[in-house]
């Protein structure tokens, strides 16, 4: 029942409050938690996936040839087999596994000088894989690697 009033010139005017009292608007209280209980587990369950991209995938085996020399940028760096093979200087190579520390998502190439891990956006250093910042608790794994005329090659 809406409480109403008139103005100067008879018309009418409500006060506000009439959608709280008719109850046809009124949520009951199990229906607004479980909506609220919906929502936050869809949160959840979406901020959990990853997609194909992200999903790590098993290191090479040593010996394997990661890469070319001319196919790791300076400064920057390529994903081959879950190991990041990253070029912080030119002609200075390094590699590290791929997975992220923090829950195991594959870390993206790097840019500017910074790897990035896209889930949670950890970020490590490209010259020693050493956390910079985010929920990642330490840097990221070095894998051991040897130049072979143009070939990367897993030690």
């Amino acid at each position: 029942m809406a409480v109403r009033s008139a103005d100067e010139r008879g018309d009418e005017v409500y006060d506000g409050q009439e959608f709280l009292r008719d109850k046809r608007w009124c949520l009951s209280r199990r229906a607004l938690l479980t909506g609220a209980g919906a929502i936050g587990a869809a949160g959840v369950l979406s901020a959990c996936g990853t997609g194909d991209d992200s999903a790590p995938q098993p290191a090479a085996e040593p010996g394997a040839v990661l890469a070319s020399t001319g196919d790791v940028p300076v400064g920057g760096g390529t994903l081959v087999g879950g190991v990041l093979v990253v070029q912080p200087e030119a002609g200075t190579f390094t590699a590290y596994d791929a997975t992220c520390p923090h829950q195991g998502v594959r870390v993206a190439a790097p840019r500017d000088g910074v790897i990035t891990c896209p889930a949670h956006n950890s970020t490590f250093a490209v010259g020693d894989g050493a956390r910079l910042g985010g929920p990642a608790t330490r840097g990221l794994t070095e894998i051991p690697i040897r130049v072979d005329g143009t070939n990367i090659v897993r030690g």
